[in-house]
């Protein structure tokens, strides 16, 4: 990792607590920091990581300790950062052994903590390498999960999957192939920046029942608006149906009275999984 230093505001602000326990932290020997010659602490990316991966005891300061889910979310940031594919595999691993299902993994952890490495990239806090290695951490895990999502003897039909016009990752797109794979369809992703055209193509070719659009930015209103317009007109044949789907969608104005509209994978597995279908909570 980096050896690029942080000031004590900046871990303050990806570790989420106040500049004060971060002094406290680096004071008691919790968080390893340097001091400059002035006598200001200055901390290590790698030593952040370290921090995160260790940290499940309550804080040393007066605040509200963090919960569990603060924790897990904290430590699969800290994995992320570092490419531990095994870490993170292993904390999926063990949340689907307790029933969780992989719509309520994608919402609750895998797809927020990627969402704050790249908030961390864009504040210059981590480097842009550092968001990579988190990527494609995240998807050697999907790729592992992918064969042990299906539900023995279940074969709903297929559904392709791809980010809408803008977006630069396909993260989205992934965690919700493996949400259709759960609910019992052969789902095919297909990447980032695809004409409407060739997404309506492919639907129709492999005779898709959906067509699933991941969704994170609202800045592009107008033009998911119209690519959607154009992907249904394309699968007027096969009758796929189109569901967008994401945190930006409700907020996404002019899309076709066709599309469906979800928030998030929770939601579209409801729309997708007949309750038999899904995991049992």
């Amino acid at each position: 990792m980096s050896d690029r230093l942080m000031s004590t505001g900046d871990v303050a602000e990806v570790l989420g607590v106040s500049e004060a326990t971060v002094k406290r932290w680096a004071d008691a020997g919790t968080l390893s920091c340097i001091r400059t010659p002035g006598g200001h602490r200055k901390f290590r990316l790698r030593d952040i990581a370290m921090h995160l991966a260790s940290r499940r005891g309550p804080s040393h300061s007066n605040e509200v300790p963090p919960t569990e889910s603060e924790r897990d979310l904290d430590e699969m940031v800290s994995a992320l950062l570092v490419g531990d594919v095994e870490k993170v595999a292993g904390a999926v691993a063990a949340a689907r052994l307790q029933r969780t299902s992989m719509a309520a993994l994608a919402d609750t952890l895998l797809f927020p903590a990627m969402q704050r490495v790249r908030q961390a990239t864009t504040t210059g806090r981590c480097e842009a390498f550092h968001e990579h290695i988190a990527l494609n951490t995240l998807v050697e895990v999907c790729a592992r999960q992918r064969p042990s999502l299906r539900v023995p003897g279940s074969s709903r039909g297929r559904a392709v999957v791809a980010p809408a016009p803008g977006e630069t990752s396909d993260v989205l797109a992934r965690l919700a192939s493996l949400v259709a794979v759960e609910s019992g369809f052969d789902a095919y992703v297909l990447g980032t920046g695809l004409p409407p055209s060739s997404l309506a193509r492919s639907a129709e070719d492999l005779g898709a029942s959906w067509v699933i659009m991941t969704c994170e930015k609202t800045d592009a209103s107008a033009e998911v608006a119209r690519y959607s317009e154009q992907v249904i007109g394309g699968t007027e044949r096969s009758r796929a149906r189109l569901v967008c789907v994401g945190e930006a969608v409700p907020r996404i104005e002019g899309l076709p009275e066709d599309a469906l509209r979800v928030r998030d994978m929770r939601e579209m597995e409801s729309l997708l999984a007949p309750v038999p279908l899904r995991m049992a909570r």
